[in-house]
């Protein structure tokens, strides 16, 4: 999602944040490439299917996650009647427009924030933060952490999925740690968890030569956001829109279906963000009481529209 945002701050999430990465852990602002497509999910080998057997030792059971906040999904109710639009194609009544967004120009965006390394053979790498739609079991009644993923996202849309609990390390509490073959080298990644304050906690990748990325889980939660499109309803929010993530017992991947991430801006830790399916906005439009009761939502084509009602 160009897209989504903390979410991602995604999902996000797709969601659910604004410092800039680069190899050796420097801090630049860098373009994105390739956004509107959906990235190939790679797991053919057993290193990046699954993570280092000390992963599985017991990890900190504190709220790490918290600064991507906690996703909300609001259901479409059908938009007033003098609201909707007419078979002809006009606006209805009242119907002063304050958003308008191309859909498929930030679809997927989320993906390829600033936080970024160069593999030895010279291809950019990504690294996203966003949440699963679901538990590793398939079902919903986990904890929020179970959900958390780092997406790592090379510059031709190829994908590999880190479960963020099993790369967690807390002194002799919890070591782990996933390994992925990038361009034929190996990149480890690492969380060292900061338990008093864990939006400080550190992202780290290890490469052939040494480390080539160390931020914080804010730096990337902060950059996932700024990838989202800036609208302003009751309060500004950045606007994600990308493909739903599940995982199992596989792993995770990509689903056909789309969400639209609202994410409250500037990023607040443990803040909530709101998730919409796309097929529930129509082109006569739709509004969400529990969301932003004040504003309609329709879809033509691949052109999202908000409007106040």
């Amino acid at each position: 999602m160009r897209i989504m945002l903390k979410a991602v701050t995604a999902g996000i999430i797709f969601l659910g944040s604004a410092s800039f990465a680069s190899a050796g852990g420097a801090l630049d602002e860098l373009g994105l490439e390739g956004a509107g497509e959906v990235p190939d999910a790679s797991a053919s080998a057993a290193e990046e299917r699954a993570p280092d057997a000390a992963a599985k030792q017991a990890a900190p059971d504190i709220d790490l996650f918290r600064y991507f906040g906690y996703g909300k999904v609001v259901k479409a109710e059908a938009a007033p009647e003098e609201n909707r639009m007419a078979e002809k194609g006009e606006k209805g009544a009242g119907s002063e427009s304050v958003a308008s967004v191309d859909l498929e120009a930030v679809k997927n965006a989320y993906l390829k924030p600033s936080v970024v390394f160069t593999t030895g053979s010279g291809t950019k790498v990504y690294i996203s933060g966003t949440k699963a739609s679901n538990c590793p079991d398939g079902g919903n009644s986990c904890k929020d952490k179970q959900k958390f993923f780092l997406v790592v996202t090379t510059e031709g849309n190829q994908s590999f999925f880190v479960r963020a609990v099993d790369v967690l390390n807390w002194g002799m509490f919890c070591s782990g740690s996933q390994t992925v073959t990038i361009d034929g080298e190996k990149y480890v990644v690492r969380i060292y968890v900061a338990a008093t304050d864990p939006k400080s906690s550190k992202l780290e990748v290890s490469g052939p030569k040494g480390v080539v990325l160390s931020v914080t889980l804010k730096q990337v939660g902060d950059a996932v956001a700024l990838k989202g499109e800036d609208v302003k309803l009751s309060r500004a929010y950045k606007l994600a829109y990308g493909n739903e993530i599940v995982q199992g017992p596989q792993g995770a991947r990509f689903t056909s279906k789309l969400l639209v991430l609202m994410l409250p801006f500037p990023v607040v830790d443990a803040s909530s963000y709101f998730i919409i399916e796309a097929s529930q906005v129509t082109t006569s439009g739709v509004t969400f009481p529990s969301f932003e009761p004040a504003y309609g939502f329709r879809r033509e084509g691949g052109m999202l529209e908000i409007y106040r009602l």
